[in-house]
């Protein structure tokens, strides 16, 4: 850490005349440092080499920069960095890599669409090699975006046996793990039933409370109505009641997608399980 300090501090004190005679001295000491996990470090060198060799910088450093942001999580400079890099590469190989890194920053921050242009863009028959690994972003991106069907395409260009390939055909084919809950039908159960919905998506609690609150509700708006008036009833009891049930369904449809997402969560995670050994 000191020695990656001390070197940096000097080399913000260089002339551009005296750096760039550096370049290549900065730039494997920039590599070193990457390799080492010193990223911040890292960074600051790269940011330097970048400055003092404009314009004709070389790609290859802006596609670390890139990376460093990247596992910094400071995704937006990731990105820009990985389009400075991809434009300025001539080599195919690496202006591949550069896409591929892009379209994992829009995975990894659920950008779906943004993922699906920038694969879509990689030349499959260009870059053999790149298949499978193309495959599996593009079945993450459809995937997350819902479309099983393409998903499913994808995922089983990977396996290469019939045993893993049968694996993923019958997690697809299980409709309970990837639709259910549905928040459509949660909804329209805690309108018929107050509570419904809530048992439907696996809350009996929540379901109960539901069920007790616009019950006593009603028995109140009852009881209010005989006491004093209909009208008076109305007005009292109304308000709450409609606050109360309509909330339900509502809520009902919130917890039937937050476990709709964990069941396809574990889909995934199993999805990975059986073509990671491929």
């Amino acid at each position: 850490m000191k020695r990656s300090l001390y070197y940096i501090l000097i080399s913000l004190l260089l002339t551009p005349a005296a750096f760039s005679q550096g370049l290549s001295e900065s730039r494997a000491f920039a590599d070193s440092l990457f390799e080492e996990g010193e990223i911040q470090q890292a960074l600051m060198v790269y940011q330097r080499i970048a400055y003092f060799s404009r314009p004709s910088t070389d790609p290859f450093v802006l596609l670390r920069i890139a990376d460093c942001f990247d596992i910094q999580g400071d995704m937006e400079k990731a990105l820009e960095f990985y389009d400075h890099s991809y434009f300025s590469l001539h080599n195919d190989s690496l202006k591949t890599e550069a896409l591929f890194k892009k379209a994992f920053c829009y995975l990894r921050s659920r950008n779906y669409d943004f993922a699906l242009i920038e694969l879509l863009s990689v030349d499959e028959q260009a870059n053999p090699l790149m298949e499978d690994k193309r495959n599996l972003y593009l079945g993450m991106a459809w995937f997350g975006l819902g479309d099983f069907e393409r998903a499913e395409a994808f995922f089983l260009t990977i396996p290469d046996n019939e045993e893993d390939q049968n694996k993923v055909k019958a997690l697809f084919d299980n409709r309970k793990l990837l639709y259910r809950p549905n928040p459509r039908v949660a909804s329209w159960l805690s309108v018929f039933i107050p509570g419904a919905g809530q048992f439907y998506t696996g809350q009996p609690l929540a379901g109960i409370n539901s069920l007790l609150l616009t019950g006593s509700l009603v028995t109140f708006g009852f009881i209010l109505a005989y006491v004093t008036t209909p009208i008076d009833a109305l007005i009292t009891a109304l308000p709450w009641f409609q606050r109360y049930y309509q909330g339900g369904f509502q809520r009902a449809a919130g917890f039937a997608r937050i476990k709709r997402a964990e069941n396809r969560n574990e889909a995934f995670n199993q999805l990975l399980g059986i073509l990671e050994s491929n």
